[in-house]
């Protein structure tokens, strides 16, 4: 059953001047209304925005890698690069395809956090030499998190044009016979930058960049083997 105090009312508009103000009750409490609330694990915005939910991500793994500095500072790196990537950078992806960042401000808010890991797992805390972060992990051989959340919606969107996972296929997705190559998708338009920016259309502009050896796939695991190795040329650029 479900507690009128831990329900709250979230009215998702694209202009705050056509909301329709309505009461609502539960068990004979009215509901509070509010901008966001979460969902799953993620924030949901009023606004369809996913500022709140990145910059609350960044937190929890920013909290979180203190709590690992604490507790492994006299590790050895390769204890410490695991901690990272087993801990903390789930947090930092956890149902990321939804949410993916399409501003340069708010993948770098996400940046930050695997940067602040990267220091401590060289304990390099003090040098401010440029460049020198990024090359902390490289030498680590971490992948940017914003390739990663390219690489985890394209994933995506074969197991879901696949069947493998429970998320009916968008009936808007289909084979488009006008674009290059073979396995493309049709362009969903999209007149909003929101709408622009969600999952589908914004994974179909970069899936239809792939090359056809890596679309005709016909396992995830021969899907992923081929993309992870592309060159950054390949990539659509955020």
């Amino acid at each position: 059953m479900f507690h009128p105090a831990k329900c709250t009312v979230l009215r998702i508009c694209k202009n705050p001047r056509h909301r329709i103000e309505t009461t609502y009750t539960l068990h004979g409490e009215t509901l509070q209304s509010a901008d966001s609330s979460k969902y799953l694990g993620v924030t949901l915005s009023d606004d369809l925005q996913w500022k709140k939910h990145i910059n609350s991500t960044a937190a929890k793994g920013t909290r979180t890698l203190g709590f690992v500095r604490r507790n492994l500072r006299d590790c050895t790196p390769v204890v410490k690069s695991a901690a990272y990537t087993t801990i903390i950078r789930p947090q930092l992806e956890y149902a990321s395809s939804v949410w993916d960042p399409a501003t340069a401000t708010e993948a770098h808010t996400l940046e930050q956090v695997q940067r602040k890991a990267a220091r401590f797992v060289h304990n390099r805390y003090t040098d401010r030499t440029p460049g020198c972060v990024s090359k902390m992990v490289h030498d680590l051989g971490w992948d940017s998190l914003q390739h990663r959340r390219y690489l985890a919606r394209l994933m995506m969107l074969f197991k879901i044009s696949n069947s493998i996972v429970e998320v009916p296929e968008n009936p808007l997705v289909h084979s488009d016979a006008r674009t290059r190559g073979t396995n493309r998708f049709y362009q969903i338009p999209a007149s909003s930058t929101i709408y622009k920016n969600s999952f589908f259309p914004r994974t179909i502009r970069d899936w239809n960049l792939l090359p056809a050896e890596v679309t005709n796939c016909q396992t995830l695991g021969s899907f992923r083997a081929k993309v992870v190795t592309l060159k950054p040329c390949h990539l659509q650029q955020h």
